[in-house]
């Protein structure tokens, strides 16, 4: 049975009352919208009565400020569209009640005059306001993540399996630059910045990460130069959101050579107090404890001895009691602090 004018007239108003999006016909001789579906009232709120009372103003009453500087080569673009070619836009529109939204339009030819001059466009619109919003608020937070990965001391690498660089800190380019003479930038192997030994064992560390296990090491290596540097190295997984695919890992190194030598520092200094402590309990207070001996022996003679060997005898006393009480509180002291 052949399709009538009035079934054709009838099965494209079922598909414009039924399509999710506002489609529209605008004619750029007319300046103005020659058709609107039903949906431009869901979707901005102005009905048809409001779209005709806007006449050949719908572009300045719609769009965004900021976009309508943009409609004449917009429209000079459709216009040079050819038949089947669309062209996505991305602009603000203005909902009747005054608030804007974000709106994708995909233009194309709907109508030729008799010179193939496109004189009507065919616009398919879809709201993604909120899509527009989760992506500025991604943006906004990888900014923040970028302003803090940035602003740490410590040198991060996000890498991939093979150790290629995903990408890198300010502290990581400006650090390996200096002591290795690489520029490194993402897309480069974090190899070639590794001394032999320190290779052997990032390779080691990252099956561990790769496996999904993190470490944490401070090792000393030799450097380019023949610089001794200790380092800090931690190797953290990095899971995809979506699964628990290890999809690459984050290393995060820094070098604690002066922290590490300061600690060694301390400890022969503790092992010096050590050795003092040991001198002071042995060497020193065995002859300490002969004079305290014989004080104490001569003492049972007081009675005897004349008055001025009677002082002499009471501050050999006194004096001998007084440095091993010194002595006790150095190997106190030296316990305490080793």
């Amino acid at each position: 049975m052949p399709i009538t004018n009035y079934d054709k007239d009838h099965l494209f108003e079922k598909l414009m009352t039924s399509s999710p999006f506002l489609i529209y016909i605008y004619d750029f001789e007319e300046k103005k919208a020659v058709f609107s579906s039903k949906k431009i009232v869901s979707l901005l709120g102005y009905t048809q009565e409001d779209m005709e009372a806007m006449g050949n103003r719908i572009p300045e009453t719609i769009l965004h400020e900021d976009d309508l500087v943009n409609l004449e080569t917009t429209q000079n673009k459709v216009r040079g569209l050819k038949d089947g070619e669309e062209l996505v836009t991305m602009s603000r529109y203005r909902r009747k009640d005054g608030t804007f939204g974000w709106f994708k339009n995909t233009r194309s030819v709907f109508l030729r005059n008799d010179k193939g001059a496109v004189v009507q466009e065919l616009g398919i619109v879809q709201e993604v306001t909120e899509a527009i919003n989760v992506e500025h608020k991604l943006m906004d937070s990888e900014s923040r993540f970028r302003a803090i990965f940035n602003s740490t001391s410590d040198f991060n690498f996000f890498v991939d399996s093979n150790l290629t660089i995903i990408t890198l800190n300010y502290a990581a380019i400006t650090y390996i630059e200096k002591y290795t003479g690489f520029s490194l930038l993402p897309g480069d192997n974090l190899e070639q910045a590794m001394p032999p030994e320190m290779l052997a064992d990032a390779k080691a560390a990252m099956q561990k990460a790769l496996a999904g296990e993190t470490t944490d090491d401070i090792k000393q290596y030799n450097a380019f130069g023949g610089k001794k540097i200790w380092f800090r190295a931690k190797f953290f997984p990095v899971y995809a959101e979506s699964s628990k695919t290890v999809t690459g890992v984050n290393i995060n190194m820094r070098d604690v050579s002066n922290a590490f030598e300061s600690r060694i520092a301390l400890e022969q200094q503790n092992a010096q107090l050590k050795e003092i402590a040991r001198i002071n309990s042995h060497e020193i207070r065995r002859p300490l404890s002969n004079i305290l001996g014989l004080a104490e022996l001569l003492s049972h003679y007081r009675d005897s001895l004349p008055d001025d060997v009677r002082s002499l005898l009471d501050l050999l006393y006194d004096s001998s009691h007084e440095l091993d009480d010194v002595i006790k509180k150095i190997v106190r002291t030296a316990a305490t602090q080793s």
